[in-house]
């Protein structure tokens, strides 16, 4: 094949333990298209669906390290002060197969969230510290689903009420479900609609350190941290191989 499609960089030491991906030609990242992980949730309070979730990055890392378990946890709450928040358990769903969304979610949280994101790692018998990673750790009462319609489609069904996951935008868009309005570092809760991931990703650098293994790769850190109000802080690209 001439070309491949990726979110993440080849992966100097790949989850599944196999050898390191080092490709026998010279080759480039040419960033395609961008988007957000987004939040795609089921939630009902009084038989009424939810549209208007908010969820800062904290909220999300203690939903998806196992540390938030109930809908009604002070700190949903606290993002959400014009809801009564339904006692009901949350059924975190993620990936069962290597995914760079996964890759993605994973890298925020060790960048943002790094203690917690740590510790969740530690319990689950992973190296600490703990980076990015595109197998997202079986835990708990964690549901895992293969591929990007698998997650979608178990909390877009009946049995899926209380569930969350992570996803692209378009999933979400597909399903008809809604998903979280994420708190950014300017203190507002923004949807990752195209042009706050355009904004977002204004703040985005390339990594010039030609001996790096990322070399002429995303730096996300500034997209991550922006002071724009406008910014979906989940923003990132995906690559074509050439």
């Amino acid at each position: 094949m001439d070309f491949a499609i990726s979110e993440i960089p080849f992966q100097s030491k790949p989850d599944d333990g196999s050898a390191p991906e080092v490709p026998p030609v010279s080759y480039a990242y040419m960033p395609i298209v961008a988007g957000g992980t987004s939040f795609m949730y089921n939630l009902k309070i009084g038989g009424k669906r939810v549209t208007n979730l908010r969820l800062s990055g904290e909220t999300i890392s203690k939903i998806f390290t196992g540390v938030i378990t109930n809908w009604k946890d002070p700190q949903i709450q606290k993002d959400n002060p014009g809801l009564a928040m339904p006692d009901k358990p949350i059924v975190p769903v993620v990936r069962s197969d290597g995914s760079g969304s996964t890759a993605q979610f994973t890298l925020w949280m060790s960048k943002q969230y790094s203690s917690l994101w740590n510790a969740f790692c530690g319990k689950v018998g992973r190296p600490v510290p703990c980076g990015l990673t595109s197998q997202f750790p079986s835990y708990g009462n964690f549901k895992l689903q293969s591929g990007s319609l698998g997650v979608a489609g178990y909390v877009s069904q009946s049995y899926g009420e209380g569930a969350i996951t992570y996803v692209e935008y378009s999933y979400a868009l597909k399903s008809g479900f809604p998903v979280a309005k994420v708190l950014n570092s300017a203190g507002y809760y923004i949807e990752p609609t195209a042009s706050s991931v355009a904004v977002a990703l204004m703040k985005a650098a390339i990594n010039n350190n030609s001996a790096s293994p990322d070399y002429l790769t995303q730096i996300l850190d500034g997209v991550y941290n922006s002071a724009d109000p406008r910014t979906y802080p989940l923003s990132s690209y995906s690559y074509m191989i050439v």
